[in-house]
């Protein structure tokens, strides 16, 4: 098999067993029995278990801050805005189930294992993103100013976020179509009445 596509094997077969089964259960053997080679070769590709996981982290958080920085040069309204964002979440975590689903399992390693590979920062931007949105449209008028950002920041993220567990696109409900129907049921609850 390429090196490449062996490589790639290996993250989406540990990416799948630690979403399923945990990072701390899961054994560098069981990978290796998933991929169909002896344990020494994965250390051809990766020189530890955590180095899976980072390479896991690594991709689905550089996408998705990628992807962010996309939306900002589209120079959109601050609702618009926080609709697309909203879209990004939920198409990134459709493509990076697996990193979805250790994420929000192994919040506290996740983190450590972000800081270890610098990448909080990148981490953090959607965040900053999503947050720079609810406040200016609080501060043009178009949002209550009585609502703490950061509170709805968390609550819209995660229910966004949580959707990876049972949303999937179809020809009924695109992923833009959702991102904006989830938008809509946040913004409407906050805009001035």
């Amino acid at each position: 098999m390429d090196p490449l596509e062996r490589r790639r094997q290996i993250l989406d077969r540990s990416g799948e067993i630690f979403a399923t089964k945990g990072i701390s259960a899961t054994t560098v053997r069981e990978i290796a029995d998933a991929c169909g080679v002896y344990s020494g070769t994965l250390y051809h590709y990766f020189p530890s278990k955590d180095a899976i996981v980072i390479e896991i982290i690594r991709v689905y958080v550089e996408e998705l801050y990628e992807k962010c920085s996309e939306v900002i040069l589209r120079a959109l309204p601050p609702i618009e805005r926080l609709e697309a964002l909203v879209l990004v979440a939920i198409e990134s975590a459709e493509n990076h189930r697996h990193a979805t689903a250790i994420w929000q399992v192994e919040t506290d390693y996740m983190r450590n294992q972000m800081l270890e590979a610098s990448l909080e920062e990148k981490g953090d931007f959607p965040a900053t993103l999503w947050t720079q949105c609810i406040e200016e449209a609080q501060e043009s008028g178009e949002f209550r100013s009585d609502i703490d950002s950061a509170t709805f920041y968390q609550l819209m993220r995660d229910s966004v976020w949580l959707t990876s567990r049972w949303f999937r696109q179809s020809p009924q409900k695109t992923n833009a179509q959702f991102a904006q129907e989830i938008t809509s049921i946040y913004i409407d609850g906050l805009r001035v009445r």
